[in-house]
């Protein structure tokens, strides 16, 4: 690790878990809080939702949780992703 400038902006969400809901009924929002490398597995669960069907693992990373108080348990690791 080297503590160096990138050049890049770096979005996190409160929880620092990523979101994944629709935002109006036309715009499904796939936001991955900075950390995409654990997003591989995601299109299909998306691709799911999109043509009608209900994700139980997608659930827990809906926006609405921010709203509602339900967010991610706070990790003691120094990775704020795990």
């Amino acid at each position: 690790y080297k503590d160096a400038r990138s050049g890049g902006v770096g979005a996190f969400t409160v929880d620092n878990f990523p979101v994944f809901d629709y935002f109006r009924p036309n715009l499904y929002g796939i936001f991955d809080s900075n950390h995409g490398y654990k997003m591989i597995g995601v299109g299909k669960e998306v691709a799911a939702v999109l043509v009608g069907e209900h994700s139980r693992l997608l659930y827990p990373f809906r926006f609405e949780r921010f709203a509602t108080g339900d967010l991610h348990p706070v990790s003691s690791s120094p990775y704020p992703w795990s």
